[in-house]
């Protein structure tokens, strides 16, 4: 199979080099020191309870020059997806399929969801609606990724998270199509993950503790550890997953999930969440599709989210006096 991953950043590189490791004809679209980095030495992976893998992949920085692919899978950050339009569009055959491997609430989240052609669109992830008419949400497939992973150097990926390492992917529709199920015997062979039978549910599953965990670790500095050991911290994440919670049954996702029991299950140690990553590298930050995204959607559906409310305003705050969001 023809896998192109669009970014190449840690979570990119992390499953480009185990599909490759199988012998699949896995391509990056990089650049910078990342690009030249995989070109002349390949991707490294040091994974937490396996092997280090090795492996060359093809690497460019010029998407037309891989042809059309039998999938891809965008890994970019959310805020980069309408500059990656035109990118993406270069791998597309009449079919391929693509999933966007992205945190938090995605671009396509109503479709499969709403009646079709009457589906809300989410203006702050699609401006303009350029992923949505150019590339289309019936290519879509979710990539709900359970990996904590950071960059050591270029080309070289430090895995994290013992045991899991997955990308569980799903339809939209909760369907299991002929290509949910052949894409998925490729990444069963590489131990990528079971199928989401309800994508939202599961991307709600995940959300929530990123939900608990981002926000307070940006303003803190605080590792999942650290948050577990405090009172006043954990306290303060279990409420953030009950809001979580909220929103997720107001927009038709109820969940019979303890947050406390939830909580306990969140892993990380010392691991630094994604979100703080960037703030401590002055990178942007995956503000919207983590909270901004949403706190907006509670508000629409008349979700009281009390701690939510207050955790988005200091947030968006901080992010702002550090010319990280909303600029």
């Amino acid at each position: 199979m023809k896998i192109c991953f669009f970014g190449a950043g840690a979570i990119g590189c992390h499953f480009a080099a185990r599909l490759a490791a199988i012998g699949e004809d896995v391509s990056c679209v990089a650049r910078g020191e990342q690009l030249k980095a995989i070109q002349d030495n390949g991707i490294t992976l040091h994974r937490a309870d396996q092997p280090t893998i090795n492996i060359r992949v093809n690497a460019t920085d010029d998407p037309a020059s891989l042809g059309p692919q039998d999938l891809v899978v965008v890994t970019v950050k959310a805020y980069a997806l309408a500059d990656a339009v035109d990118g993406i569009k270069q791998l597309l055959g009449p079919d391929t399929p693509v999933i966007f491997a992205q945190n938090g609430i995605v671009w396509w989240y109503f479709y499969g969801l709403d009646p079709r052609g009457e589906e809300r669109q989410i203006e702050s992830l699609d401006p303009g609606g350029r992923l949505w008419n150019e590339i289309g949400p019936e290519r879509a497939l979710a990539g709900i990724v359970y990996s904590a992973n950071g960059l050591e150097a270029p080309g070289v990926v430090r895995n994290t998270s013992p045991g899991r390492n997955w990308v569980r992917i799903g339809e939209p529709d909760g369907s299991f199509s002929e290509r949910l199920k052949n894409i998925h015997a490729v990444f069963d062979e590489a131990d990528m993950g079971p199928i989401a039978e309800d994508v939202r549910e599961t991307l709600w599953d995940k959300l929530m503790s990123n939900m608990a965990t981002g926000p307070i670790s940006c303003l803190t500095h605080c590792t999942v550890a650290d948050i577990q050991q405090s009172p006043a911290l954990h306290a303060l994440a279990v409420k953030m997953m009950r809001d979580a919670l909220a929103v997720a049954a107001g927009l038709g996702t109820p969940m019979d999930i303890d947050p406390v029991e939830r909580f306990k299950m969140t892993k990380g140690g010392a691991h630094k969440v994604s979100m703080l990553q960037d703030l401590e590298r002055g990178k942007p930050m995956e503000i919207d599709p983590m909270v901004g995204v949403p706190h907006e959607l509670a508000k629409a559906a008349g979700v009281e989210t009390p701690t939510l409310d207050l955790m988005v305003a200091l947030l968006k705050q901080r992010a702002r006096i550090l010319g990280l969001y909303g600029n």
